[in-house]
């Protein structure tokens, strides 16, 4: 089984309740709005990893990210594969926010208008009560482009 290991983070501006979001463009029809992260590089720690996403996708420079928990998902087909999520949070960072990268338009939004988006990305449903502490780690099965079924631990 190939693993692959990822992470995302939700930037948080406490002062005005809004989170950097990510306009994702069509990707394997993982497209619709998310945070920002990406893929952990042989030898790179989590945390460092995320550190390092964040900075390449955002140019902000974030500090003190924490693990809010994991999201999994298993892919059946020909090959197996699962993917882990490392999910994390901060409300520490310095720079100035990209306009858009290589994979969609970055801006900030208010959280709540964020959650309640139509246009969320697969999945960020469950990242979101992930971040909001209603469940830990989240485990999706996924097959021909849909979710078999789930499993949620708390």
């Amino acid at each position: 089984m190939e693993i692959e290991l990822m992470n995302m983070c939700m930037i948080h501006n406490t002062k005005t309740d809004e989170v950097v979001v990510l306009d994702k463009i069509v990707k394997e029809g993982w497209e619709g709005l998310t945070f920002p992260g990406g893929h952990v590089e042989e030898g790179e720690s989590f945390f460092d990893s995320v550190i390092r996403e964040i900075k390449e996708e955002t140019n902000l420079n974030i500090e003190n990210p924490f693990i809010k928990g994991v999201i999994q998902w298993i892919e059946e087909g020909n090959q197996k594969r699962r993917s882990v999520g490392i999910l994390y949070y901060t409300n520490k960072y310095s720079g100035v926010l990209e306009e858009e990268n290589r994979e969609g338009k970055l801006c900030w939004m208010k959280r709540e208008e964020f959650i309640k988006a139509d246009n969320l990305s697969k999945s960020m449903d469950l990242c979101i009560d992930i971040y909001d502490g209603k469940m830990k780690e989240v485990l999706l099965y996924f097959k021909e482009g849909e979710y078999q079924y789930k499993n949620s631990f708390y």
